[in-house]
C-alpha cells in the first residue's frame, strides 16, 4: 500500500516527538511504497536548521548528522521524491478555493492527489490537513493518533 508522507510526519524521524515510533515503523516497512514531495526535502532541512540556529535545541554537529540521516533514508528506504509541477499548483489553488489552507499544505495534498491512480494513505501529523485529505477521498494516518 503506498504512503504519501508529509513533512509534519516525516520530521518525527529526525526529531523525537510523539508519533516517532509509528513513523519509523511505517518507513522501515514501506518497501519502496513511501513517497514525499520535493517540497518536503527543503522543509525538512529548513526545520532541522531552525532547531539548531533559532531554537538552539540541537548543535551544529547534530544538525549535520540529522541532515545526513535524512538523505541516507531517502536512498536506503527507497523513498520516492515526487516533483512539484504546474498541475500540482493548479490543484493546490482548487483546494484553497474550496476551503482555506496553508499554501504548503495545499501543495503537499495536491501532489498526493495528482500522483496516484490508487489512493495512497496520506500520512500527516496535522489534524486539519488529515481531515481535508479525508474529505478529498484519501485514507489518512496520523502517527500521533
Amino acid at each position: 500500500m503506498p504512503f504519501f508522507v508529509d513533512t509534519s510526519a516525516l520530521f518525527k524521524r529526525y526529531q523525537v516527538e510523539k508519533g516517532t515510533e509509528r513513523v519509523n515503523e511505517l518507513l522501515e516497512n514501506a518497501h519502496g511504497d513511501a513517497f514525499i514531495s520535493s517540497l518536503t526535502v527543503i522543509e525538512v532541512i529548513s526545520n532541522l536548521k531552525r532547531l539548531y540556529e533559532i531554537d538552539r535545541i540541537t548543535t551544529e554537529d547534530q544538525f549535520l548528522q540529522q541532515r545526513l540521516f535524512f538523505y541516507h533514508d531517502i536512498e536506503e528506504l527507497n523513498i520516492t521524491i515526487l516533483d512539484v509541477v504546474t498541475d500540482d499548483i493548479i490543484k493546490a489553488e482548487e483546494l484553497i478555493l474550496k476551503r482555506y489552507m496553508k499554501t504548503v499544505d495545499a501543495i503537499q495534498l495536491a501532489v498526493a492527489l495528482n500522483n496516484f491512480s490508487l489512493k495512497p494513505t496520506f500520512v500527516s501529523s496535522d489534524q486539519k490537513l488529515c481531515a481535508i485529505a479525508q474529505q478529498e477521498g484519501l485514507p489518512v494516518l496520523n502517527p500521533e493518533a
